[in-house]
């Protein structure tokens, strides 16, 4: 089952315990409902009803969530997934993937040397990233805007999590 998020409405201001969105849901291409949460912390709100268990159900055949959390024995908390998971996982890959493509419209992002994400502000970006030593003059290891964009997202998300 394939499952996206369109028509993303995001409230950061409005957003307090929990992301205030609004957001279509489709399901293998045809638009299944709306999933929404108004940001005080409580659950997520799906119209139809239906939608809800059509997305636990799903949710039922997904391997457990391991967190980094520990649990009072010290070993990591498992949860299961459930509609709330799945729209919450879909809605923090919209949002990282909204930052990074400000980020690369602004800035060049790279891996520098010590393995960490660095930004570098130019005043012309296209030719910077042109300037066939620019991984040398920035002691870069990777340049996220010359990778396909999935790719930059996967490193953009270690880095930033």
């Amino acid at each position: 089952m394939n499952i996206t998020l369109k028509n993303v409405k995001f409230a950061e201001f409005a957003s307090q315990e929990t992301n205030c969105f609004e957001a279509t849901v489709y399901i293998d291409g045809k638009r299944a409902g709306v999933a929404s949460n108004e940001g005080h912390g409580g659950c997520n709100n799906y119209y139809p009803n239906t939608l809800c268990a059509i997305l636990d159900e799903h949710a039922e055949t997904l391997p457990p969530i391991v967190s980094r959390y520990l649990d009072g024995n010290g070993k990591p908390m498992v949860l299961e997934h459930d509609a709330d998971t799945l729209i919450g996982d879909l809605f923090d890959y919209w949002l990282q993937s909204r930052d990074l493509k400000k980020s690369l419209a602004k800035s060049i992002l790279f891996i520098g040397e010590d393995g960490k994400l660095w930004r570098s502000k130019q005043t012309d970006l296209n030719a910077a990233l042109s300037h066939p030593d620019i991984s040398q003059k920035l002691k870069a290891k990777q340049i996220l805007n010359l990778m396909p964009f999935d790719a930059a997202l996967s490193i953009y998300q270690g880095a930033t999590t």
